[in-house]
């Protein structure tokens, strides 16, 4: 995950053209490779074409020359999709490029993971339907502190946002029955009396919050409704900022030069 960010692109045919034109235009578009470390791994898969293309990104080129992109494709990839086993060939090269990727020297380099960290959940949350499977290796994975953090990490989050949420649907009720609180409100009928008028004359009123206030305030709810929307806003705030920093956070980023390898393999 911080060593490198991998993405897998899987697609009918490939454009016309060039074809390293077309992916390295498209790794670059998309800015794969963390803040000082440009460390981007591309896989490329045109599936009615039988074409393969691996994009190394500037940061890892050293570490996977094209002759190791090319054997990588070659002894993993090819003759799995050979025998149309494709989910098996994909998992063998992710394998294979997670061994060649931790026993480099890229593995004593990693990018910032507060960097790092947010591409690959997006990229995770929007592109595998089996992210659970993945965060749970990686869990499984990670040292001892990295597993606390992981930890600490998904209870906060899971925490906030389940708050969040309750606050909201605790609030919608309230919400609803505004309209009716506030057109039965005892309290809005004694507005104009002697006894309110009192509590608002500047002796009482600085002395102490008019009780009114907080009989109108438990009425209407307020305090629920004000909750709700103050936890929809966050919540709301919360993904803003996320797509947001990723997208200040990796700007300018994705870096290749056309590092890489293309195969190709036989119909099965």
């Amino acid at each position: 995950m911080r060593i490198a960010q991998i993405n897998i692109v899987i697609l009918p045919r490939a454009p016309s053209g060039e074809l390293e034109d077309f992916t390295i235009r498209a790794a670059t578009a998309w800015k794969i490779g963390a803040g000082g470390a440009d460390n981007g791994l591309l896989l490329f898969i045109f599936r009615d074409d039988r074409k393969l293309r691996f994009e190394v990104g500037y940061g890892l080129e050293a570490v996977i020359p094209d002759a190791v992109a090319n054997r990588l494709l070659r002894e993993q990839l090819v003759p799995a999709f050979a025998r149309g086993q494709f989910e098996t060939g994909i998992e063998d090269f992710l394998d294979v490029l997670n061994k060649t990727l931790e026993s480099s020297e890229a593995a004593s380099h990693r990018a910032a993971p507060d960097i790092a960290i947010i591409p690959w959940v997006l990229n995770v949350l929007r592109d595998n339907r089996r992210f659970g499977v993945l965060i749970w290796h990686t869990f499984i994975g990670a040292d001892t502190g990295g597993r606390i953090i992981f930890s600490l990490f998904g209870l906060a989050l899971a925490s906030a946002f389940g708050a969040a949420l309750i606050q909201v649907a605790a609030g919608i009720p309230a919400i609803l029955m505004f309209p009716w609180n506030l057109y039965s409100s005892q309290s809005l009928r004694a507005v104009r009396t002697a006894t309110v008028r009192e509590q608002f004359s500047p002796k009482n009123f600085f002395k102490r919050p008019p009780p009114f206030l907080a009989s109108l305030f438990m009425e209407l709810q307020l305090g629920r409704i004000a909750a709700s929307i103050y936890s929809l806003v966050g919540i709301f705030g919360g993904f803003v900022l996320l797509f947001a920093g990723t997208s200040y956070m990796i700007g300018g980023l994705g870096h290749y030069g056309g590092a890489g390898a293309s195969l190709s393999w036989p119909a099965f």
